[in-house]
Order: C-alpha cells, then sequence, then structure tokens
C-alpha cells in the first residue's frame, strides 16, 4: 500500500472527505484560488534554485509575484538549496510504502519546506508550527531530526482604486521592507529521536486502517464517516461540502472530476 503525509493527514482529519479523494478518487474541478497561489509561489521558488531566476506574472498576480521577490531578497542569498522538489519513497513495512515530494534540501542535508500564512510570523506562529503533520514524517524519511521552514506572509496591504499592477506590486516589496522578521524568514525544526521512530510506528497502523476501510466495499457508507468539527477547517468550506450530505456514486457530478495517475 502506498501512502503520503497528506493522505495521512486527510484521513485523520475527516473519513468521509477521504472517501471522495481516495477511494471514489475525486477533485475539484475548479482549483481553489488559495490552492492556486500557493502552486504559483512555489513553481517561482523551484525555477529560483534551478535555474536562477524565475518569471513572475506582476500584471496578473502582483501579490504572489512580491512574494517571490521578497524570498529572492530576504532568503535566497543567505539560504542554499541544493535540490529543489524533491520526490521520495520510504518502506514503513515490507507492504507499505511510504511516498511524497520535499520542497528542496539544504547545503547540510536537512529537508526545506515552504510555507505561507496570512498570519504574522511570531511566537504564536512558530508554536503552532511545531504541530504540522508534515515535520515528523519528513525527519522519519530524511534519517534526521531537524528541518527547516521558509515561511512567507501574504501581502495584507490591497491594491488601491486606479492603482496599476506594476504600482501594486511594488508597494507590495516595499511592505516586505518593514518589520521583516515577522514578514517571511527561516525557521529551524527540532524534535527528539523517540518521536520520530514512534511516528514510523504510527503510520503502520494508520496504514492498516486505512486498508482495511477501502477493503469494506459493503460498508462504504458507515465506516467512512464524517468528522463534522472538520467542515469548515481553515475558515472555509471542505471542498466536498457540496456532495457530503447526499452523496450517489452512481451520478456525476458536474463540480467534480476523476483525479489523473
Amino acid at each position: 500500500m502506498r501512502i503520503s503525509a497528506s493522505k495521512v493527514k486527510c484521513y485523520k482529519a475527516c473519513k468521509r472527505a477521504y472517501y471522495f479523494r481516495y477511494v471514489e478518487e475525486l477533485v475539484p474541478v475548479e482549483t481553489a484560488q488559495t490552492l492556486q497561489d500557493g502552486s504559483n509561489y512555489h513553481a517561482m521558488l523551484e525555477q529560483l534554485y534551478n535555474d536562477g531566476y524565475y518569471v513572475a506574472d506582476v500584471e496578473n498576480n502582483p501579490k504572489i509575484a512580491a512574494m517571490a521577490a521578497a524570498y529572492e531578497k530576504y532568503i535566497y542569498p543567505q539560504f542554499n538549496v541544493y535540490k529543489a522538489e524533491q520526490w521520495f519513497d520510504y518502506n514503513i513495512t515490507p507492504k507499505v510504502q511510504l511516498v511524497g515530494r520535499f520542497d528542496g534540501i539544504a547545503d547540510d542535508g536537512l529537508i526545506v519546506e515552504h510555507k505561507t500564512t496570512s498570519a504574522d510570523i511570531d511566537d504564536e506562529y512558530i508554536y503552532n508550527l511545531q504541530w504540522d503533520e508534515q515535520i515528523l514524517t519528513y525527519m522519519l524519511v530524511s534519517g534526521r531530526n531537524e528541518m527547516y521552514y521558509t515561511v512567507c506572509k501574504k501581502p495584507t496591504i490591497r491594491q488601491k482604486q486606479n492603482e496599476t499592477a506594476e504600482e501594486y506590486y511594488e508597494r507590495c516589496c516595499t511592505w516586505y521592507g518593514e518589520d521583516t522578521d515577522r514578514k517571511i524568514r527561516v525557521i529551524k525544526v527540532t524534535r527528539n529521536e523517540r518521536e520520530v521512530k514512534a511516528h514510523k510506528i504510527a503510520l503502520r497502523y494508520i496504514a492498516r486502517d486505512m486498508e482495511k476501510d477501502e477493503k469494506s466495499k459493503k460498508q462504504k457508507e458507515y465506516t467512512f464517516y464524517r468528522n463534522c468539527s472538520n467542515c469548515t477547517a481553515y475558515g472555509r468550506k471542505c471542498e466536498y461540502a457540496s456532495i457530503c450530505l447526499d452523496y450517489d456514486p452512481k451520478l456525476e457530478y458536474v463540480e467534480f472530476k476523476k483525479k489523473e495517475n
């Protein structure tokens, strides 16, 4: 069985959402703007490390272009990633394989993960970051109990009426120059070896439960129950909200498509 950090996170958050995404293999036809922005930002950073430059669409997305410019100015000169977007596979057991992709690997061999946020990068943010689902997974795969996060806050200033995209982009770039550490920085996260080893055992049991649930074909409606406390996680509705209450696997839904393998 193949698992990933995102697959495990989904399963732990809501079995019903897991059922839609990984059993029925349904994905939204339209990508949410926040996810698209994150993808564009990551793509520019990947190009920066691979080619030494990046191409930004200032006209159509000045805010994300400004985030990439801030990364190039404040992080890129003093934090080198020698491998960007690296795929990995790791055997939890002979029958369970953990797969995924690192955002990058730093010069010292530690994993690098790029994150964006709408909050200030303060002590509270750094404390909450410690609970990120991916930390122990990445440490397990890398064999190290440390990793880096680069964190960039999204500009909170809005484009003014009659302000061009270029002018707004320049104003966002200037915005990063004030109180910079609360807007963009590198954070090193450390865990003890006992936690990392315990995480491997936990993944083994989670994979077992996943496989058991997926084999219960005749009990899907009962096995993949909802976790209603997760319906509005991250301040927005679950992407499967429109079909969750009255789903019929025999029907096709225009807002979803089958995931491409």
